[in-house]
């Protein structure tokens, strides 16, 4: 795919689609998300698929199939609109539309050579229990969103500890970063997964706007510090 087609589709809403094969092994690819687009996608991947798992970039399920056939779709409304376009398809009555689709190395190499902002990843929890699965979930989701929002992540830090506590290792290892240059954004789930002091937090979102470090929630969008008044602004 010719890079500028490849860096537009990566700003879109995007699905994320695991196609796997009789002996299990899986290849996973992105296109953009609409009813038409999800249904091509299947038609064009059938002859390859055994079965197929579609999923959002925060990694909830869009729907999945067995070979062409949709198996469970939890969102109705979306289930019907993909369907009106995937029968006609697999009638030989409408052609699948010719789609732009990325496989993740394609994704990544992109990425990775690209002049994209550079990411530093911060994962935290409060508790030990189920500590692989929690922090394993929040920086797959924080990976989706920098593919989505075209980052190239370049650093990692995470904590298990109170967010009253600032005094974090990972949290200081992310500060370092940042006053040494090495990014341009900084990914959390939350705010909260920062801090839960409020004070301490915006002298910690001052400093890394001050170290010129943008701050991105896949819940919460960007955050910035409002001047006007004692608050946070997120969109």
């Amino acid at each position: 795919m010719e890079k500028v087609a490849l860096a537009e589709l990566l700003k879109k809403e995007l699905i994320i689609g695991y196609v796997y094969g009789l002996d299990g092994e899986y290849q996973e690819f992105y296109f953009e998300k609409s009813p038409s687009s999800i249904a091509s996608f299947i038609m064009l991947k059938k002859e390859h698929a055994d079965k197929m798992v579609l999923t959002d970039t925060l990694d909830r399920l869009v729907l999945d199939t067995f070979g062409e056939f949709i198996n469970c779709c939890p969102d109705q409304r979306l289930l019907q609109e993909i369907t009106r376009e995937l029968v006609p398809m697999q009638l030989g009555e409408k052609e699948p539309v010719n789609l732009p689709i990325v496989s993740v190395d394609e994704a990544l190499e992109f990425l990775s050579h690209g002049s994209q902002k550079r990411a530093w990843i911060y994962c935290r929890i409060d508790a030990p229990e189920d500590t692989h699965g929690a922090l394993k979930g929040q920086k797959k989701e924080l990976m989706d969103y920098s593919l989505q929002m075209g980052f190239v992540v370049v650093g990692e830090a995470e904590d298990i500890g109170n967010g009253l506590d600032f005094e974090r290792a990972g949290l200081s290892e992310v500060m370092k970063a940042a006053g040494d240059g090495e990014m341009d954004v900084l990914l959390v789930k939350k705010l909260d997964r920062l801090g839960r002091d409020t004070a301490k937090l915006q002298q910690l979102l001052r400093g890394l706007e001050q170290m010129g470090v943008e701050l991105y929630s896949p819940l919460e969008g960007i955050i910035r510090l409002d001047y006007q008044s004692p608050s946070l602004s997120m969109r």
